[in-house]
């Protein structure tokens, strides 16, 4: 699989595939979780476990798979030097509906440890903005998770 991620990402958009566009919106969906979760500089157990519980929900994928994709999640956040390739990945692949489901996602892993960090709030704003989604309902998906994890 790691091959695949290699091929996908030094190749042209020309050529690309489904099963290549897909395989790069799982790499954008995880780096966005992890930025998500290790903005306040501290990738709890809480936020790692829900990345990995999220990924293997959302693709259908066992634990080797998930393990690998967080790998060379990891490894295009180094080499790149922003969010912005993945947030365009994701506006241009994803409707409305869908960025606001994943944006409910990066809420549960920012509340996954119990907590809402000034720069865990930051890149969610950042989110909001880079994904062209409206305030109000960002809001609402925010407070939906905060209260759900309150209860639970």
């Amino acid at each position: 699989m790691l091959g695949a991620f290699k091929k996908i990402f030094n190749g042209s958009k020309k050529e690309e595939s489904a099963e290549d566009r897909e395989l790069k919106l799982r790499v954008a969906t995880s780096v966005i979780l992890l930025e998500a979760a290790t903005a306040d500089s501290n990738f709890s157990p809480q936020e790692q476990e829900k990345i990995i519980e999220i990924l293997k929900s959302r693709f259908q994928m066992n634990d080797e798979s998930v393990k690998e994709l967080i790998d060379e999640s990891e490894n295009e956040r180094k080499n790149s030097t922003d969010l912005w390739y993945f947030t365009d990945l994701i506006n241009e692949n994803l409707n409305n509906e869908e960025k606001y489901n994943l944006m409910e996602l990066v809420w549960e892993v920012i509340y996954s440890d119990g907590t809402l960090d000034k720069f865990e709030n930051y890149i969610a704003h950042k989110l909001l903005n880079m994904l062209n989604l409206d305030r109000s309902k960002f809001i609402e998906l925010k407070l939906k998770v905060k209260n759900g994890t309150e209860t639970a």
